[in-house]
């Protein structure tokens, strides 16, 4: 997605908000393969099932829609969970490691980063996920958990705001861990890219030298 919006700006760099909103985009799509997955996930945890024991008895119980049960909450999730990790992290990082501050300790920029964007990223999709949970566990079992709407209504009345939040800290913890983990695998990936392209670049130039100076 980054490419191709580069390709119509001519080549020049996205823009912090550019990169933002396409993380943010990329999340809302996965949340079409998350959803459905984790509904399986959240039956065999409930009931001790085996994987493909489940998907048989899930097939057998419900109709064909009632596999994307829970996904409005799982776009919202997915969004902010990968605008923090996929878009915040990477751009503060960037900004850091560039700074004068952080010029010659990129460990420490990307350490920072980590922790912002995963933060970040837990703190703003954990309500949706306490709502996409709620109602992929109970199914249709349980009359407030029928919709998003009502299972958020649900929610509060059980622990006001804050009862969004519950569970936050380990998952917040995890999702650091792994922001902190993506950035220096994203770090390497993009620095091996770019070291391969700069030897094709070069070979390009030179084969049009003796064009050139015909």
């Amino acid at each position: 997605m980054e490419r191709t919006l580069m390709q119509r700006a001519g080549g020049q760099q996205l823009s912090s908000a550019d990169r933002f909103g396409c993380a943010a985009a990329a999340g809302a799509v996965s949340a079409l393969v998350a959803s459905p997955t984790e509904l399986i996930i959240i039956q065999q945890q409930k009931k001790s099932t085996r994987l493909l024991q489940e998907v048989k008895h899930f097939a057998a119980s419900y109709p064909a829609h009632s596999a994307y049960r829970g996904l409005w909450p799982c776009v919202g999730r997915e969004t902010l969970y990968a605008a923090g990790y996929l878009g915040l992290c990477p751009i503060l990082y960037d900004k850091l490691k560039d700074s004068q501050h952080f010029k010659d300790s990129p460990a420490s920029a990307m350490a920072i980063a980590g922790v912002v964007g995963g933060v970040f990223a837990a703190s703003a999709s954990h309500p949706f996920d306490t709502i996409k949970t709620r109602m992929q566990a109970a199914m249709y079992s349980k009359p407030e958990y029928l919709t998003w709407t009502s299972t958020a209504a649900t929610i509060y009345k059980e622990g006001g705001v804050l009862n969004f939040w519950r569970g936050l800290l380990p998952r917040m913890t995890r999702i650091i861990a792994a922001t902190f983990i993506l950035i220096n695998v994203r770090s390497t990936v993009v620095g091996y890219l770019e070291a391969q392209r700069e030897p094709q670049q070069q070979l390009t130039a030179e084969q049009l030298l003796p064009e050139l100076s015909q």
